[in-house]
């Protein structure tokens, strides 16, 4: 067992490293979902006042910015499997005696704590927009914001097992991140969107990640018929997608992971 946890750590240790030694990466995970939010929310909070939308775009707008950023960091940190394998250090990793479900549940952490720091640095910007905070609120989200990146963690390791160049791990992932952010209802309601929009989106594991983020993030500042307007699914059911979507993915990405020689 001493084993197991050790190279948990290490495989996770790794992962943040290469987070945290990658200024430009660091920069811009934070500073491009900051600039949405400030300059592409506040242009569209004078096109929907409240009188229209019954409630506040900002505070609609922030939990679905907040979520894809998540999301976005998530799978773009497991690339590193892609980078090891192009560069030859996955073999290396790969003939060690070493439990492959290991070494992902690693590479998921390593990626989940990196959306995690990410997401906690962009929760500073929630005074700014009258949003009512405190350590318990900030405690929940942190948990959600730990399911929706486990789950995008175990997604990007399902695709870059597959994947043996850089160039396609970016390709396939702007493929899938686009259809599912917007179809997530972080940038618009999902409830007024055509009737086929709304269908997809109950199978979009991002838009329960939206949802839940509104649920924690807005429960100090509006009552839950006010949380209903902007959201499509209740709190409890976005829960139980999320750990279920968590579960399926570690089991698919686990399986794929060993299928690499």
């Amino acid at each position: 067992m001493r084993k197991k946890l050790q190279t948990l750590y290490v495989i996770w240790y790794r992962e943040v490293l290469i987070y945290l030694r990658n200024s430009l990466k660091f920069f811009t995970s934070i500073f491009l979902p900051l600039l949405i939010l400030i300059f592409f929310g506040t242009g569209l909070k004078t096109m929907f006042p409240t009188s229209v939308l019954h409630y506040d775009f900002a505070q609609f707008f922030f939990p679905g910015i907040l979520a894809l950023s998540v999301s976005v960091m998530a799978i773009s940190s497991t690339m590193s499997i892609v980078w090891d394998r192009e560069f030859g250090f996955l073999k290396e990793i790969l003939v060690s005696p070493i439990s492959r479900s290991y070494i992902v549940l690693g590479k998921i952490l390593g990626a989940t704590t990196t959306a995690i720091l990410q997401g906690a640095l962009i929760l500073l910007t929630i005074p700014y927009l009258g949003i009512n905070f405190n350590i318990s609120s900030f405690i929940k989200i942190i948990l959600v914001i730990f399911l929706i990146g486990y789950g995008m963690a175990s997604l990007g390791i399902l695709f870059a097992s597959r994947l043996k160049k850089m160039e396609s791990f970016s390709i396939l992932s702007q493929i899938i991140i686009a259809p599912m952010a917007f179809l997530s209802g972080a940038f618009f309601p999902i409830k007024n969107a055509p009737s086929w929009m709304t269908i997809m989106a109950h199978y979009n594991p991002l838009a329960y990640s939206v949802d839940a983020l509104r649920w924690v993030v807005l429960s100090n500042s509006l009552n839950s018929q006010e949380i209903l307007l902007m959201t499509t699914h209740p709190f409890p059911i976005c829960l139980l997608f999320l750990l279920t979507f968590d579960i399926v993915m570690t089991f698919l990405g686990i399986k794929m992971f060993k299928k690499l020689n």
